[in-house]
């Protein structure tokens, strides 16, 4: 724990009993913890002041990145400062009177939707999209339907009174989604292991290539890159970057001080130690 970020206010997405809430425990488990319905509200809670830290899912290992917590990053100017992976494990609950023969259609979170997909299909359930997978559970509970059903935690179906139909029900029995801390600030520590960028390269033959040279002639070892289409440039294209290293190292800030001066875009959007 990093207990220099652990104070005031922190603020995550969806109800108690989300996977949020709990990484938000498991981190600062002794601050006042509140919540908001989006995603971006958690973010304008960090940027306007009303919170000193934002808890968000940044990827999971079996459906991928956040591509929205991502984004938001960039609009609200914010910083990941600390990370945390936890285990998930998804089940599906329904009403008290309820029987798994019963349902047909499930609520959720996207990301918990894609994580079951192989079960949603095999069952032939109708899925529908819900802000957070507690929001789900409580939404199901209010319902009172047979033939509704949520896939949420155990600790949230016990805790909005559901009954359990079926636990484990994850297409990998290992998945894993990983939490960032974000806040105003750029953190650095000494003990920080990771860090997380976004850059643009130039139109050109051999850019991207050089780009990976850089970090290879310095033995860096990157986590993963990834790209996706920049919203605001056609046919341009945003990449994504995790490197092992810590920011600190004068080193790392040759190379990203390289980077600023050579990308049209480059911004660091974390330093941080992974923890698991």
């Amino acid at each position: 724990m990093d207990k220099e970020l652990n104070n005031g206010i922190v603020c995550y997405q969806g109800l108690p009993y989300s996977y949020s809430e709990s990484a938000a425990r498991t981190m600062f488990g002794e601050k006042t913890l509140i919540h908001k319905e989006t995603f971006e509200d958690v973010f304008r809670e960090v940027h306007e002041g009303r919170a000193d830290i934002g808890v968000v899912p940044l990827e999971n290992s079996t459906a991928g990145h956040v591509q929205e917590v991502y984004d938001l990053l960039m609009e609200y100017d914010l910083y990941i400062n600390y990370s945390y992976i936890k285990k998930v494990d998804h089940c599906l609950a329904g009403i008290r009177d309820g029987e798994l023969k019963d349902v047909k259609e499930i609520y959720s979170h996207p990301q918990a939707l894609m994580q079951c997909r192989e079960f949603i299909k095999e069952n032939g359930y109708l899925a529908k999209n819900e802000i957070n997978t507690a929001v789900a559970a409580k939404k199901v509970c209010e319902m009172n339907n047979k033939n509704t059903a949520c896939i949420c935690s155990v600790e949230a179906a016990e805790n909005y009174g559901l009954k359990l139909l079926k636990e484990n029900i994850n297409s990998a029995k290992l998945n894993y989604t990983r939490f960032g801390a974000i806040s105003k600030k750029l953190e650095p520590k000494q003990d920080h292991n990771r860090v997380s960028i976004v850059f643009t390269v130039p139109h050109e033959v051999g850019t991207l290539h050089e780009v990976m040279s850089i970090f290879a002639q310095n033995n860096v070892n990157l986590s993963y890159i990834y790209s996706r289409p920049d919203v605001g440039s056609p046919w341009k294209y945003l990449f994504y970057m995790d490197f092992e290293e810590n920011i600190l190292k004068p080193e790392i800030q040759a190379i990203l001080e390289r980077m600023r001066k050579e990308l049209p875009i480059m911004k660091i959007l974390g330093s941080y130690r992974l923890v698991q």
